[in-house]
């Protein structure tokens, strides 16, 4: 389930010695529980799965713990125990339920002698290999019917990252962790499609099979003496007190480093990567990648670091390229693109990359032409057109206005004009009644960003209380510890399903830190207190985002993962824009919760 409260009456099923024992109980929040270990028992169990995967590995007999801590005695449960090199998983051991000491040496045990050979092959191997160790709780039943392969069936039972799931037939029963699920980088609907292909099961045997979900501990240990590392939904948990201003440039600088590093010669950036599965994506976006030039404009402009003025002047240079004059419009030009759809968004964002430049100025002119040229695109009534001849399309008002009239905000912050004033004018009428017609969460940063800007430069209250309408509406979607049971997800935006929030957070943390600095301008006391904490809530969650090197050691490339941002906690795709939009939100809310750097 997810992060709203959830209360109904399930069937709580234990695992003891391999079998399901039914009881009627009333499920919690948060369903089963996971195995309660502390970390004092999780260093102790990983030593001993050391231990016996070492004895294994020297031919020797079957490790016998001569100790094993009281407190831990009564603690039973199901081990996996898993063994990793290089990314590369060599071994997986199963231990049967019962007293958790003795089922973590049968599981390491079961592991060793698969992966002996190779164990064996090299001297001291056994004490670099990484041992995963995973504690499997009691299960409940889902009262759930119909096909629950369809996106959605089971969102309010399993929280994706959190639970597994069991599939428990007449003749078949088939278990999938939530660890399995983050490695496939796959969403659930997807993992619970495999899992019913997996066990050749058609629409018609859905409804015979009964699913289960359980929680585990699970954490490992990376080589020898090495400290555990603790792991939910495989990230470690970034705390409220990480926001702070070492810990936040520290994130700023990581992922500057990896953008610069997803860079191609062309100018270009890899798009996406997918961790679990080792693969760059071939699919793309030039709205996205122009984006990407701004946040590496922004963060040279920020830092001054020669990187990332490097990669600026090759974004920047490559969509130059496609500068291309509007004959009917006086001065005016906009970005073509190779796929001739000339999105309204490609041109308005190469503005803001342009004005974020560290050399801006020498921009000027060009700044000029495509203002000119989105203006151009603008109608009596406000609205927006979204691409340019020969292209012609309304569609994309939820992100493409946005950007321009934020574009158009920064060069009359630069120089103020009657005709980008009046652009407002019309946009404020026509954009705020198409949003209380149906609100939409993409719409709000932009629109936040563009008007926040505007309300500094022009005073004026219409601005203002449009910034504080979409804040409002959008802040009251952030989870919390009111509303949610995983402290993980603290700070993210579940702004399109109840309890599920993912990297559109960093973009709605771009338009959260504007609107704080509106409320702080026009001394709204009660507002400033509220963004702060929304500010503050949604910098902990971007971080939280960020792939760890301690979270990468199951990854067989982590040069191409860490310091990316996730797509959500538990979906490790990493595409360029929610990189970019980390980048940007986090120097945003550096700025405004704690000033300039030092």
């Amino acid at each position: 389930m997810s992060c709203h409260k959830l209360t109904a009456l399930t069937v709580v099923v234990g695992v003891i010695c391999g079998c399901f024992v039914a009881t009627e109980a009333a499920a919690k929040p948060s369903g089963p529980s996971a195995p309660a270990i502390s970390e004092t028992h999780r260093a102790f169990l990983s030593r001993m799965a050391r231990r016996t995967v070492r004895d294994v590995a020297l031919g020797r007999e079957r490790y016998k713990p001569q100790y094993v801590p009281r407190s831990i005695e009564n603690v039973t449960g199901e081990v996996i125990v898993r063994l990793w090199e290089e990314g590369y998983l060599r071994a997986t051991g199963v231990g049967q339920s019962g007293p958790v000491a003795k089922a973590t040496r049968d599981a390491a045990y079961s592991a060793a002698l698969i992966a002996r050979e190779s164990l064996q092959a090299q001297a001291g191997r056994a004490n670099e290999v990484l041992i995963e160790i995973e504690v499997i709780g009691p299960g409940e039943m889902m009262p759930v019917v119909g096909d629950w392969t369809r996106p959605g069936a089971l969102d309010a039972f399993i929280e994706f990252g959190v639970h597994g799931v069991v599939l428990l037939g007449p003749k078949k029963r088939r278990r999938i962790c939530a660890s399995e699920m983050i490695g496939a980088d796959m969403p659930l609907s997807d993992v619970l499609t495999g899992l019913a292909q997996g066990s050749q099961l058609d629409s018609s045997q859905l409804g015979k099979y009964r699913l289960l979900r359980f929680r585990t501990a699970r954490w490992y240990e990376e080589r020898s003496s090495a400290a555990v590392v603790s792991l939910q939904r495989g990230m470690t948990l970034v705390p409220p007190e990480a926001v702070r201003p070492r810990l936040v440039d520290a994130a700023i600088s990581r992922i500057a480093e990896y953008m610069v590093y997803r860079q191609l010669p062309t100018g270009l950036f890899t798009y996406e990567f997918s961790p679990g599965l080792d693969r760059f994506s071939e699919s793309n976006s030039l709205v996205r990648q122009v984006g990407a030039a701004i946040a590496v404009s922004a963060h040279a402009k920020y830092t001054g670091k020669s990187a990332s003025r490097a990669a600026s002047d090759l974004a920047v240079a490559y969509h130059l390229k496609g500068l291309t004059p509007i004959s009917s419009a006086e001065n005016a030009a906009f970005i073509a693109t190779a796929d001739d759809q000339n999105k309204l968004g490609v041109t308005a964002l190469l503005c803001i990359a342009l004005s974020e430049h560290p050399d801006a100025r020498s921009y000027v002119d060009v700044r000029e032409r495509l203002v000119n040229a989105m203006l151009w695109l603008q109608r009596p009534s406000g609205l927006f057109v979204t691409a340019f001849p020969p292209a012609v399309e309304i569609k994309g008002q939820e992100y493409f206005p946005g950007e321009a009239l934020f574009a158009l905000a920064r060069e009359y912050a630069r120089d103020p004009s009657a005709k980008i004033l009046d652009a407002f004018d019309r946009s404020i009428s026509f954009y705020r009644d198409y949003f209380r017609a149906g609100r939409t969460p993409a719409f709000v940063p932009w629109q936040i960003q563009a008007f926040a800007l505007m309300a500094h430069q022009t005073k004026r209250r219409d601005f203002v209380d449009y910034v504080f309408e979409l804040t409002d509406w959008l802040a009251a979607k952030q989870l919390t510890p009111s509303n949610c049971d995983w402290p993980e997800m603290y700070g993210g935006v579940a702004a399109h399903r109840t309890g599920r929030a993912g990297a559109s957070t960093a973009s709605y943390l771009e338009g959260f830190t504007d609107a704080l600095g509106v409320a702080r301008a026009f001394g709204d006391s009660e507002r400033v207190r509220r963004y702060e904490t929304v500010v503050r809530l949604a910098t902990r969650f971007v971080m939280q985002l960020e792939v760890r090197r301690e979270e990468a050691r199951f990854m067989r490339s982590p040069q191409d993962a860490v310091g990316g941002i996730r797509t959500s906690p538990a979906l490790s795709r990493l595409r360029i824009d929610h990189c970019q939009h980390a980048l940007i939100a986090l120097i945003k809310a550096r700025k405004i919760l704690f000033g300039d750097k030092e």
